[in-house]
């Protein structure tokens, strides 16, 4: 029981507590368990009537069934009322907070696998009101059974300690066996946020997957988590198996016995016809009542589990050196500067003492074969990650120096897949500035604002990210002017062609090269004309900076980026 109130302490300490509402679910659970144990009374009551034919009698114990389960439906009624109330505040309150702390701090995925995190906050989320609804049902159902048990006691005391002794006995036994079963519970949960997170991967890359036939190997890793998932869930109906179908017979070959017990009381006039009826009833509720503690409790040890899930979340801190400095300075010109910079992660070197400089009004192109580590450069200048050791300056000054609302307005960027909101263009543009005049501003210089205004529902229009009202193309352009206004001096551009052919990729040099007059643009690209936009080149491989350089230079002396320049838009598209 220990660990159960351990559960019922750590959601009250999640958010602001309702005392009061929880004080009000905590009286109509108690209102509600007393008026359930006066019918068995009134049962008696009118067996004793008929055995003494007072038929006025019958109706006034009848009348009592009526009073008692007024007061009963009525409490249930108060205490669905009460949750209600509580399921939708600690529902809206603990999502709040998950999404506040994953917003704002990214790293917690490189703790975190995505599955978790989703299912953790659409699903676990809402069995926090049940957590509290299983701690007050299980206490007042402990009250409930001690009420029977002096009942028992005020009619035969060795009855009374045969009837404790056994519903001890099968309580122990399926307490051990909930442990046991939430143990395995929480085994395939961990599997299946694997699973999530694969599928999760799949989704946002299925072009890849298809094209590059990858289904067969996804599949091969996808059944070694099946497998491991098949063995807790084995586990876990096993002892589910035992808990219905093996566990419950103590009880039962007891009350079969509590029944001969008291039927021989009965036929030596120990006891009389309504008091046997009485207790037989109330026995009744004993196992009842023993039954649903029981699934309270199994529940709350799944409960644990969620519970442990969302405070993983919510306790999350990041990592020494990921918190943000106090640096305001805002007067940003837009150099970056990585000084033998490395990257090590569970012991694997991912960057190995790199070095390049970025100049502001320029474009760099970030290049290499798969792997290389370009991503973790970018990741390192998000902020995402931490480097192991060098050093990353902007303006000569450490990264890690600034605040984070002078670095995150300073450093923007726009990503292969493009993040469009299930919103109109204006509120997609709103979420970084609501000023209608600067929106406007920035969907002319992408070349955007004509496309839009044809649109006959113009900047209103709706889009998600299944919409063809915006081609692909338009939608990579709003993703470029959400970043612009951001107002940053640093855009930084993940393979932001890596799905057009050719004259597209063109329209999007056009702006970038457009861009550049004001901005530092540093990209990662596969595409060789891209690669040709450059002002300068760095190239790496296996983490290691190979090449830097102005475009012609690199081109003069690296082989690896004259391969990379010389490949051919179907040789590009295979290894996407």
């Amino acid at each position: 029981m220990k660990h159960h109130i351990q559960t019922f302490r750590s959601l009250l300490s999640l958010v602001e507590n309702k005392t009061g509402w929880i004080l009000q679910m905590c009286i109509s659970s108690f209102l509600g368990h007393i008026s359930s144990l006066l019918p068995p009374i009134a049962t008696a009551g009118i067996i004793a009537m008929i055995q003494q034919g007072n038929i006025r009698g019958i109706f006034s114990y009848a009348l009592l069934y009526i009073l008692f389960y007024s007061l009963y439906f009525s409490s249930r009624y108060w205490r669905y009322t009460m949750y209600s109330k509580i399921a939708n505040y600690y529902h809206l309150e603990v999502q709040r907070k998950l999404f506040e702390k994953i917003g704002n701090n990214e790293a917690i995925f490189e703790k975190l696998t995505k599955g978790k995190i989703i299912d953790t906050c659409s699903d676990d989320v809402r069995y926090l009101v049940d957590i509290i609804d299983a701690m007050i049902e299980s206490v007042m159902l402990v009250v409930r059974l001690l009420i029977i048990f002096m009942i028992f006691l005020y009619y035969n005391p060795l009855i009374a300690l045969f009837v404790l002794i056994l519903n001890l006995f099968y309580l122990d036994r399926m307490d051990k066996n909930s442990r046991k079963i939430a143990k395995y519970y929480e085994g395939t949960r961990k599997y299946d946020d694997r699973m999530i997170d694969i599928l999760n991967q799949m989704i946002g890359n299925i072009k890849q997957v298809k094209t590059l036939n990858m289904m067969p190997q996804l599949d091969n890793k996808l059944n070694q988590t099946r497998k491991k998932w098949q063995e807790q869930y084995t586990l876990r109906r096993y002892h589910m198996t035992c808990r219905y179908s093996i566990i419950p017979t103590i009880v039962y070959f007891g009350k079969i016995l509590l029944y001969i017990i008291l039927a021989f009381l009965v036929i030596n006039n120990q006891m009389s016809l309504d008091q046997l009826v009485l207790l037989i009833s109330y026995y009744e509720m004993v196992v009842t009542c023993t039954d649903e503690l029981l699934t309270y409790l199994l529940d709350l040890s799944n409960y644990g589990v969620r519970i442990n899930r969302i405070r993983t979340i919510l306790s999350y801190s990041p990592q020494k050196g990921l918190d943000f400095g106090d640096l305001e300075n805002d007067y940003i010109e837009g150099s970056i500067r990585f000084q033998n910079a490395s990257y090590i992660v569970n012991g694997k070197s991912i960057l190995k003492q790199v070095s390049f400089k970025i100049y502001p009004n320029e474009i760099h192109a970030i290049v290499g074969h798969s792997g290389s580590g370009k991503s973790t450069i970018f990741n390192l200048l998000y902020r995402l990650k931490h480097i192991t050791s060098g050093m990353i300056y902007i303006d000569n000054e450490s990264i890690y120096n600034y605040s984070s609302k002078v670095y995150s307005s300073n450093l923007s960027g726009v990503n292969q897949k493009t993040l469009i909101f299930e919103m109109s263009i204006r509120d997609n543009l709103s979420l970084i500035d609501k000023n209608i005049k600067h929106q406007i501003e920035v969907c002319k210089r992408v070349g955007l604002h004509e496309s839009i205004m044809k649109l006959p529902n113009g900047y209103n229009t709706v889009l998600n990210e299944e919409s063809t009202i915006f081609n692909a193309y338009q939608k990579q352009l709003l993703a470029i002017a959400r970043a612009l206004l951001t107002e940053a001096e640093i855009l930084l551009f993940d393979e932001v062609t890596a799905n057009f052919e050719p004259s597209i990729t063109k329209k999007i040099a056009e702006v970038l090269l457009d861009l550049k007059t004001d901005h530092t643009i540093l990209l990662i690209t596969h595409k060789p004309d891209m690669m040709e936009l450059a002002d300068r080149v760095i190239v790496l491989e296996k983490g290691r900076v190979v090449a830097k350089g102005t475009n012609e230079e690199v081109y003069q002396k690296s082989s690896l980026y004259q391969e990379l320049r010389s490949r051919t838009f179907a040789s590009i598209s295979r290894e996407e």
